[in-house]
C-alpha cells in the first residue's frame, strides 16, 4: 500500500510527512504549486473541495484536514498516539484538535495576513509597532 501526499513547503503538510516517515509507510510526495495557485484548480479541488493543502490520497479515497489525516494514520497504522481504548486517548484527541483547529488557524493568519486583512490596514498597523 502506498499513499500520495499533496504538499507545499512551509505548510501544514510537514506534520503529515513527519508522521508518515515516523510510522514507516511508503508514500509519494506530490508538490502543489502555490505560485500557480494549483490548489484552486479543478483537478486539485476534486481531491479537496476547499482547495487547501495537504491532501493524502489513500486506497479508501482522498483525506484532507490535517487533524483528520493524522487521526486516520494513527488509527490505521498505530504509532502516533494512544489507541481508542487507552485512557490517555482523551488528552491526545484534545491536544490534536486544539493544534489543528485553534493554533494552526491562528498561525495561518500570522503567516498570510493579506488573506485576512485589507492591504491598507496591514500597512497602517505597521506604523504602530
Amino acid at each position: 500500500m502506498s499513499y500520495v501526499l499533496h504538499y507545499a513547503p512551509d505548510n501544514a503538510s510537514l506534520i503529515i510527512r513527519l508522521a508518515l516517515d515516523h510510522i514507516g509507510v511508503p508514500y509519494r510526495a506530490a508538490l502543489v504549486d502555490r505560485t500557480r495557485q494549483a490548489q484552486r484548480g479543478q483537478e486539485y479541488r476534486r481531491l479537496n473541495p476547499a482547495g487547501q493543502i495537504p491532501v493524502l490520497e489513500t486506497p479508501q479515497g482522498p483525506l484532507f484536514e490535517t487533524g483528520a489525516i493524522l487521526l486516520w494514520l494513527g488509527d490505521t497504522h498505530g504509532g502516533l498516539g494512544p489507541k481508542p481504548d487507552d485512557p490517555a486517548r482523551a488528552d491526545y484527541l484534545k491536544w490534536l484538535f486544539f493544534t489543528a483547529n485553534t493554533l494552526h488557524p491562528a498561525l495561518r493568519m500570522l503567516f498570510y495576513p493579506a488573506l485576512y486583512i485589507a492591504a491598507h490596514a496591514v500597512l497602517s498597523s505597521a506604523l504602530y509597532i
